[in-house]
């Protein structure tokens, strides 16, 4: 049979005077060394590492501020920052009250600049006096830019009004009088009479008219897509 694992007794505290056995020792932070529970705190074992960080008096730093590296200078107070500060405000109330000025200043500026547009767009009441027009002289320049009416845009007596109607340029003149005649519901009387009050005829829509043949294609005397009239009583020089 092998032997029984040997007992766990723990650890002694590392101070001569005590040497108790603690399972849970507590290490110092300052020496590493094991204590019990009663002897942990350094000063409670007189822990060496300790004594090397004792705090100098008040009196002992001044004494020997000078010897000391610029490390420790940065953990002092600085006697100029108050100074400095009080120096930064004035500065500051300074530079402030120069911003404000200059902040006046631009707002006068911008004021005159809106004051003077606002004035060119808006034209006094003298000037508007002024530049009134009589009504008798913009009567005469309205008849002097009309532009004179179209006679065929005139009604006459007669007239019918009647949509475009398209035929073919192949047919002869004749035939498309008495398409025109038949579409407007007016007699022909052309073959019984000699009244030319009577007798109907084909023009071309120019000013003025030009009658056309009635023997001849509509091809050969109007335009494609060209504008015929009928005429009734048509006096032909």
């Amino acid at each position: 049979m092998s032997a029984p694992p040997p007992l766990d007794t723990g650890t002694h505290c590392a101070l001569a005077s005590c040497g108790t056995s603690d399972f849970l020792p507590l290490t110092c932070a300052a020496c590493s060394r094991a204590f019990c529970r009663e002897h942990a705190a350094p000063s409670a074992h007189n822990c060496p590492a300790e004594r090397n960080h004792a705090v100098l008096p008040a009196a002992d730093l001044v004494k020997h501020a000078g010897t000391y590296g610029p490390e420790l200078r940065k953990l002092l107070p600085d006697r100029d920052r108050v100074k400095r500060a009080s120096e930064a405000v004035q500065v500051s109330d300074e530079e402030r009250a120069k911003r404000a000025r200059q902040q006046s200043a631009l707002d006068k500026l911008r004021q005159a600049a809106e004051a003077k547009k606002g004035a060119a767009q808006t034209p006094s009441k003298t000037a508007a006096a002024v530049k009134k027009v009589s009504p008798v002289l913009e009567l005469a320049r309205l008849k002097g830019r009309a532009v004179p009416a179209d006679p065929k845009h005139v009604k006459r007596a007669g007239d019918v009004a009647m949509p475009d109607r398209h035929f073919l340029t192949t047919i002869t003149a004749g035939r498309a009088l008495d398409l025109f005649a038949a579409l407007f519901k007016v007699v022909n009387v052309n073959n019984e009479t000699t009244d030319a009050s009577k007798l109907l005829s084909l023009a071309s829509s120019m000013d003025p008219p030009t009658r056309l043949g009635l023997a001849q294609p509509l091809s050969a005397q109007v335009a494609n897509g060209g504008k015929v009239v009928l005429l009734k009583g048509f006096t032909w020089s």
